[in-house]
């Protein structure tokens, strides 16, 4: 089978490397019109069920992955000058970098082509020229949009604002930081990705500048610097269709549906989309077979997270109305607040509330 994949990040390369391992091996070109040298973003998170997704696909490349994750087993909340840490699920952050730089390098030695720095041909050429045309580029996709009638694509901007940051600190897990502000609260969502390195995600509705974020998160950040890589505010683009395929073209990972990145969820879906594609195409007899297979196998979940990710948006947006309750409860509510973590899953100990005076660990 001649696959085109249009959009060379974790979905289209997931997927180009996992249908290179089919037998007989399918035939797989990437293009991606971003230069290697101009990757944004900072740390992704990676679950263990992603991971244990790509070690079922591809060994190799998941023995490739693990030694770049950074994990962690707890959640700690800045807020009013004191920190609160519970124990939580386990969870694991890379470089984005470093994961696009390793699914690179995987599909390259398993020959696929990848055009980097080129824009995918029209959808026309494409779908004219290939068995299979994957259309993974991302939730702006260019591909989806020359078919947008064919998909039913909806869209949506969900608050609150947010701007995409990285830290010359390692926290040691996951913390949410909450700052008050005489025009609202100003929170930030960290995790650690490398040594010496935290993805440092900034909500507020006033978009504060340079200055005063410094100014805003100076405790918690000890003395080190907060970085930008084409860091700009925005709001959360929900992404939704009403079919997933239309003809030999399909839609995969952002392309097809976002998840807000609250839940920490978008790398997860992309991949569980990649290898749920290549299944049904191994396992069906045809492409519009597959592609229905693909997509009833995946629609369900990606609504549920999605939902999920929805609730957690508007906690976050309406944080304002959390007053003044104590830490302990703050942090419950703030963890269970999509429904996918219960009471069960936390180990919050209320003595482990401690002054501000020290700031929790990092690097």
């Amino acid at each position: 089978m001649r696959i085109a994949v249009a959009g060379g990040g974790p979905a289209g390369l997931a997927f180009a490397a996992f249908a290179r391992l089919a037998d007989p091996p399918d035939e797989v070109t990437v293009w991606e019109r971003h230069r290697v040298e101009d990757t944004y973003g900072f740390g992704v998170i990676l679950p263990p069920a992603a991971l244990n997704t790509i070690r079922r696909a591809d060994p190799r490349l998941a023995d490739a992955l693990e030694p770049h994750l950074t994990g962690w087993d707890e959640i700690t909340v800045h807020r009013h000058g004191r920190f609160f840490t519970t124990g939580a699920p386990h969870l694991g952050a890379m470089s984005r970098r470093t994961l696009l730089r390793l699914l690179r390098q995987r599909c390259a030695e398993l020959g696929v082509r990848v055009h980097q720095g080129a824009p995918a041909p029209g959808i026309a050429a494409l779908a004219a020229g290939y068995d299979l045309v994957v259309a993974a580029d991302g939730a702006r996709s260019t591909t989806r949009d020359a078919l947008a009638g064919q998909f039913g694509t909806t869209t949506e901007r969900l608050a609150p604002d947010y701007l995409w940051l990285g830290a010359e600190r390692s926290f040691d897990g996951l913390a949410f930081i909450v700052v008050a502000t005489p025009r609202g609260p100003v929170t930030a969502h960290v995790y650690p990705y490398e040594p010496g390195r935290s993805t440092f995600l900034v909500e507020a509705t006033h978009r504060p500048g340079t200055e005063e974020r410094a100014r805003l998160f100076a405790h918690p950040l000890a003395g080190a610097r907060l970085l930008e890589n084409r860091s700009r505010w925005s709001r959360f683009l929900q992404v939704r269709n009403s079919t997933w395929s239309s003809g030999n073209v399909v839609l995969l990972g952002d392309a097809a549906h976002t998840a807000h990145y609250s839940i920490g969820s978008g790398t997860r879906l992309a991949l569980d989309d990649a290898h749920a594609l290549v299944t049904a195409l191994r396992s069906e007899p045809s492409v519009p077979a597959a592609l229905a297979a693909y997509e009833a196998a995946r629609r369900p979940i990606v609504e549920h997270t999605q939902r999920i990710g929805r609730a957690s948006a508007a906690w976050f947006a309406g944080l304002a109305d959390a007053g003044d309750a104590p830490p302990e409860r703050f942090l419950v509510d703030l963890v269970t607040r999509g429904g996918r973590v219960s009471m069960r899953d936390l180990s919050a100990d209320t003595a482990g509330v401690v002054p501000a005076d020290t700031v929790p660990g990092g690097r």
